[in-house]
């Protein structure tokens, strides 16, 4: 019986370098947009784009991801107060791209105001993110 129920799931099972392939993807995409500070995981996003407030505090969030699993953070959530400290945007500016960012799937809240990137949903921003900022780069 439990051999059949692992086969019938083997299905869905992914691979470390299934995985470690989505996440340098992710990378790759987002190398334009932002670095990460080694020591203190500080997320800096490029000066080069005219950023609107989501995409910031989308890159902000995907940021503290890939300071996570380089182990420079323990956790990727970030308070809503933090947001807008390390963003200088007013923490009042900051609910309405918050929620869009939500309820497309793209942030998740693990507590109250604390709030994070779902990584498999990243991807598909950052390929809107390219097209808008580097396509209007290149003319």
């Amino acid at each position: 019986m439990e051999d059949k129920r692992k086969e019938i799931l083997k299905a869905i099972i992914t691979d470390e370098e299934t995985v470690l392939l989505r996440l340098k993807k992710l990378v790759d995409a987002a190398k334009p947009f932002l670095k990460v500070e080694e020591k203190t995981g500080l997320v800096v996003i490029s000066p080069d784009f005219g950023f609107a407030n989501s995409d910031r505090i989308f890159l902000l969030l995907l940021g503290k991801y890939f300071a996570m699993n380089y182990g420079i953070l323990k956790d990727d959530s970030v308070k809503l107060g933090d947001i807008s400290a390390e963003l200088a945007i007013k923490r009042t500016t900051l609910p309405a791209p918050l929620k869009t960012l939500m309820d497309n799937g793209i942030v998740e809240r693990p507590k109250e105001n604390t709030y994070k990137i779902n990584p498999y949903k990243a991807d598909h921003l950052l390929c809107k993110l390219n097209e808008k900022y580097l396509a209007s780069k290149k003319k």
